[in-house]
């Protein structure tokens, strides 16, 4: 296994802090170039996709957790995904340029949420996260340390190949017992200043057992094998066909006279459904109701 698209997780044997590490390149590029997305754009989605990540390594859970913001500005809608196998994918819809400031403001006029989704017929978790300072490793960061009560950091970084993302979480005591949480913040915040020598460079180049020594010198740490990252889109021809149903049997009819077949595109990977006259009418016969609840891709 190379050091590239893989998640690694650690712990301090000392003290009850993990931590975790993700690189992407592979699985990255072939997200970003999905979409002619501009420099701001793909730093933000390397950024997403990296806490989704992290985020799914340490919210032990069968599923996919997805990192959310709909926006009412020119940032319409940023999508990160990760399962619990690491298989992940993202999307950003945006209308016009962005300026860096602009870019900032637009997380101001909406709403960013964190969500775990466990699949058909389960409970469906969303907590809304407030936008701080400048980031959305501040952000996340806020949202636990208030809503989960876990004191938290992450560090992102990202380039035109690759994306990085590395984090750090105190372990909570089973009875999170508020004195023995006060006696640990010393070596928190001693443990907080060493990894701040983290550039992005290293972040995005350095070998991981590398990286650990650099920042750790000292201190005893386990690791635990690497676990692979990769791309990967669960759109398929018959959630295609539930959309169609869904769209209703006059306006696809429609469709179908101005185009002779209904094009269905997934925006995550580009991969195109074709269904011509005789598809779609056997979407609608073998169906008697639109499904609920649908999830096109």
């Amino acid at each position: 296994m190379t050091d590239n698209d893989l998640l690694q997780r650690f712990i301090f044997d000392s003290f009850p802090i993990r931590g975790e590490f993700i690189r992407l390149e592979e699985s990255f590029q072939t997200i970003i170039n999905q979409h002619a997305y501009p420099p701001p754009i793909r730093r933000l989605l390397g950024e997403a996709l990296c806490a989704a990540g992290l985020l799914s390594a340490i919210i032990k859970f069968d599923g996919r957790l997805t990192i959310q913001f709909r926006g009412k500005g020119k940032l319409k809608l940023l999508l990160a995904q990760s399962d619990n196998q690491f298989q992940m994918r993202g999307l950003v819809k945006w209308d016009g340029e962005l300026t860096e400031e602009e870019f900032t403001e637009a997380f101001q006029e909406g709403v960013l949420v964190i969500m775990l989704d466990a699949g058909p017929n389960k409970n469906r978790y969303q907590g809304i996260v407030a936008w701080r300072g400048h980031s959305l490793a501040e952000s996340i960061e806020g949202y636990f340390r208030e809503s989960e009560q876990l004191a938290t950091r992450i560090w992102l970084s990202v380039s035109e190949q690759k994306a990085a993302g590395f984090l750090l979480q105190m372990v909570p005591g089973p009875s999170r017992d508020p004195m023995q949480e006060e006696i640990m913040q010393p070596q928190w915040q001693h443990t907080i200043k060493l990894t701040s020598q983290l550039n992005a460079d290293a972040m995005l180049h350095e070998d991981f057992e590398t990286l650990l020594r650099m920042l750790y010198p000292t201190e005893e740490i386990r690791v635990f094998p690497a676990t692979p990252v990769t791309f990967h889109c669960s759109c398929s021809r018959k959630r295609c066909e539930d959309a169609i149903l869904l769209l209703g049997r006059e306006e696809a009819e429609e469709e179908l006279k101005n185009k002779q077949v209904i094009v269905v595109t997934c925006d995550f990977c580009n991969k195109e459904y074709v269904f011509d006259r005789v598809d779609v009418t056997k979407i609608f016969e073998s169906n008697d109701k639109p499904p609920s609840n649908i999830q096109i891709h």
